[in-house]
């Protein structure tokens, strides 16, 4: 797992890999003391993928720096190109300054290109078939607005279970031997507590924690879910992990 960490008051990035089977935390090692223009682009067999900024007004990627998962060592850079993919064969990048042309295809390991002649189309398609493969494990919850069906159907279970009223918006996933589902409830004016709530198939409450107490609104993708094993941040701050 690649994670960022940002910094607005010293305008500061940090960025970290994660070794889940043994919890190992590791900072990737960056020659610019200036690292608030960077940000985190992908993770993918052993390698960590940053971006820069072309036009930081716009948002606009440009430049790619490549880091080794296990040191955290710079690999390589591209300083003129920009990210656009993972296929099975490497990074998928193109040219900013060329809008619409044709997309190349580096190594991972070295950021030599392998092919400068993919169109636009070949290229969505590889990152599509080869998306479906990386995140097949991967389980995202689904997100229901107030006044869905679906928002209502969870809202009356979680009425029923815990007592309590969600509001605004409910995320949900299920698995073969769980339900997880993240809600809020109202907490003084205008403002809302995010819970997490996670049961078996029989409705037996497993775990009800706190994600963030006195926010403004609701989010999406509060917690994922990754090879039966639960993830989400607790107050900004707090990364936890739950075997389900």
């Amino acid at each position: 797992m690649a994670l960022e960490v940002r910094d607005a008051d010293l305008l500061q990035a940090r960025f970290y890999t994660l070794q889940l089977t043994k919890n190992r935390l590791r900072e990737l090692k960056l020659p610019d003391p200036n690292t608030w223009w960077l940000g985190l682009e992908d993770v993918h067999e052993q390698v960590v993928y940053l971006h820069g900024y072309g036009d930081r007004k716009l948002g606009q990627h440009k430049g790619i720096r490549a880091f080794a998962v296990d040191s955290g060592t710079a690999l390589w850079q591209q300083p003129e190109l920009a990210f656009y993919g993972i296929e099975e064969r490497g990074v998928l990048a193109y040219e900013v300054t060329q809008s619409g042309g044709e997309l190349l295809l580096l190594d991972s390991g070295f950021g030599k290109s392998i092919r400068n002649d993919i169109s636009q189309k070949e290229a969505a398609d590889r990152v599509q078939q080869y998306h479906q493969l990386r995140f097949g494990a991967v389980l995202y919850p689904h997100l229901y607005h107030e006044g869905e069906k679906s928002f209502g159907q969870v809202r009356d279970f979680l009425m029923q279970e815990l007592g309590c009223e969600p509001v605004m918006a409910i995320e949900y996933a299920e698995t073969d031997t769980c339900l997880v589902v993240s809600y809020y409830l109202k907490a003084g004016e205008n403002k809302l507590d995010n819970f997490l709530a996670v049961f078996d198939l029989n409705g037996f409450l497993h775990l009800n924690e706190l994600l963030a107490g006195a926010i403004d609104g609701v989010g999406s993708d509060t917690f994922f879910i990754f090879m039966r094993s639960l993830y989400f941040v607790q107050n900004k701050t707090i990364l936890k992990a739950y075997s389900l």
